[in-house]
């Protein structure tokens, strides 16, 4: 059996995006009430600790690294602990020194009311987040131990001068005492404090969530290397993840050759990242809600009852976020001895260690019908990609599906009144797994699917974004708060992971479009140490990886 506590790493700012909107709704999701037993396991990514006046704590096992400037009024020693002023111009004579402040970034105001006592009455109504949010801390709900965070001091944040922009800089980085040092001794501090480590030989978990488009990729790549040199019996579980908007400029000639050396540049980055990943990660899922991915994100993805602004990342962010508290629960809960090592072992069967995601939010009931009826009457595929490039289909799957937030009582009529659905052979299902086991067998061909049921839906309450239709009140089942405009805290929500020849359509796209690239025109990355034949293996690596996705693949 593997591990079950899992540290989670974080690189880059839209991915620090995703991670706090999902610790957010994990941590507004707690349960407090002794009375009644939450069915998630929150130890498996949370740690208890104290603080410096012997205070309990309990804060994400997490590391997180962004540029200098992206924490905004956040402070480096994170937000829990009170930090220790000790001012080093003190000892010394003031005429011989003069003393340089940075500026003070001033807390919206709802991170005013999370320090006051106005907390206890935080509604959605009182903010207006699409306007306030310039970097992820803005809607923090989330307290961090302050070793989660780590900050790049060599690049600053949305610095077009000096952009951390390409692949070979992030490597480059890994190699500096920051991280070769600093940041590998917490990786080893996280993992020693786990009982795993006592237990299990190292056999804990790793989520990683990485900006895939930028040196990020590089940096986490040589990250992943390392755990795979350190660690090597743990699984390791990586969502590259991508805006679903580019703020690139086109109004002339010249901005629009830069804007096309830009897409070049993501589409390797990409493609570098994704070659390292599949070497020494157990599993990689791409997450976007941008439908193509590479060159330009793409349309967006639809969502029924949702609407939302795709171009802020406080939006799109709040999707994928959604979509990893949810499948991830299939490693989470106290019922359950399933670990990430179980899950990575199932997913990547025959070298196929990259793999797609799905969300569907909210997950529609129609009213006041139940499960059986909403099954029979569905159409077309039950859940939307959220990886780029990317149809699941129906065929020559693997795949774990959790549905959360559907009631027992939600299942099917009872006999006295079930009229019609006495006929359907769905009617001796006796449980939300087994109703929708059935289902998939009848829609997917060839497939292996594995299901999850969970009472808990999601929590979507302040800081949540608000993008979902008035309608959806009554038609997803979502419960609300007494006073109506105040809106939806809650909603049951589909996802999964899966994997077959769908994935190999997403590396055949990648790897068309990383092929026309002439790497000889992009002397930023020779110039950071990285040479032709690099390139070269990235291109057989994923070409190599794109192979084990053949159609004639049995399970």
């Amino acid at each position: 059996m593997g591990s079950r506590e899992i540290l989670t790493l974080q690189f880059g700012h839209y991915s620090n995006y995703v991670g706090t909107h999902w610790w957010n709704v994990q941590e507004q999701g707690f349960e407090y009430d002794s009375s009644s037993s939450s069915e998630i396991d929150h130890d498996v990514l949370y740690r208890e600790g104290l603080t410096e006046k012997n205070e309990v704590t309990f804060t994400p096992r997490l590391l997180f690294v962004d540029l200098k400037g992206s924490l905004k009024s956040l402070p480096e020693s994170g937000n829990l602990y009170a930090p220790n002023f000790n001012d080093p111009s003190a000892e010394w004579d003031p005429d011989l020194v003069t003393v340089k402040t940075e500026p003070v970034n001033n807390k919206n105001q709802f991170q005013q009311d999370l320090d006051s006592s106005a907390c206890k009455n935080i509604h959605r109504n009182a903010y207006d987040f699409e306007k306030d949010v310039s970097v992820w801390s803005d809607f923090l709900y989330t307290r961090f131990h302050p070793r989660s965070v780590n900050i790049i001091r060599e690049y600053q944040h949305c610095n077009e001068n000096t952009p951390f922009d390409v692949f070979p800089l992030g490597t480059s980085l890994w190699k500096s005492p920051q991280f070769d040092d600093d940041f590998c001794n917490k990786i080893r501090s996280y993992v020693e404090e786990c009982d795993s480590f006592q237990a299990s030989d190292l056999e804990i978990g790793f989520h990683m969530l990485t900006d895939c488009t930028n040196a990020f990729a590089g940096l986490s790549s040589s990250c992943v290397e390392h755990l795979k040199d350190d660690y090597d019996k743990s699984a390791l579980l990586i969502f590259p993840v991508m805006p679903s908007y580019f703020p690139d400029r086109v109004t002339s000639v010249e901005e629009r050759y830069q804007s096309l050396a830009n897409d070049s540049v993501r589409v390797l980055n990409m493609a570098l990242g994704f070659s390292a990943f599949s070497e020494h990660a157990s599993l990689f899922v791409p997450l976007s809600v941008g439908s193509k991915g590479w060159r330009k994100p793409g349309p967006k993805r639809q969502f029924d009852l949702v609407e939302y602004d795709h171009e802020l990342p406080y939006h799109s962010s709040a999707l994928l976020a959604s979509a990893l508290e949810t499948f991830s629960l299939k490693y989470r809960l106290k019922s359950s001895h399933f670990t990430l090592t179980d899950l990575c072992a199932d997913l990547n069967r025959n070298g196929r260690r990259a793999a797609a995601a799905s969300l569907k939010l909210p997950f529609s009931l129609n009213g006041s019908a139940d499960l059986l009826d909403c099954l029979d009457k569905w159409q077309g595929p039950l859940t939307q990609s959220i990886t780029p490039s990317c149809e699941i289909g129906s065929e020559n799957l693997i795949q774990y599906i959790t549905l959360r937030g559907i009631k027992e009582e939600q299942l099917k009529q009872p006999p006295h009144l079930a009229q019609k659905q006495l006929k359907l052979p769905a009617y001796k299902c006796d449980s939300i797994a087994s109703m929708l086991n059935m289902y998939l067998a009848y829609s997917t061909d060839f497939s292996i699917s594995n299901v999850t049921a969970v009472n808990k839906p999601l929590n979507v309450a302040t800081p949540y974004p608000r993008i979902f239709q008035a309608a959806a009140g009554r038609q997803a089942n979502v419960s609300t708060r007494a006073v109506p405009e105040f809106g939806q805290e809650n909603v049951p929500v589909l996802a999964g992971l899966h994997n077959g020849p769908p994935i190999g359509d997403m590396l055949e796209s990648l790897y068309t479009e990383t092929k026309r690239i002439k790497f000889a025109k992009f002397p930023q990355f020779i110039a950071g140490g990285m040479e032709s034949e690099e390139y070269e293996e990235c291109l057989n690596t994923l070409s190599t990886l794109r192979e084990n996705y053949v159609d004639d693949y049995v399970i």
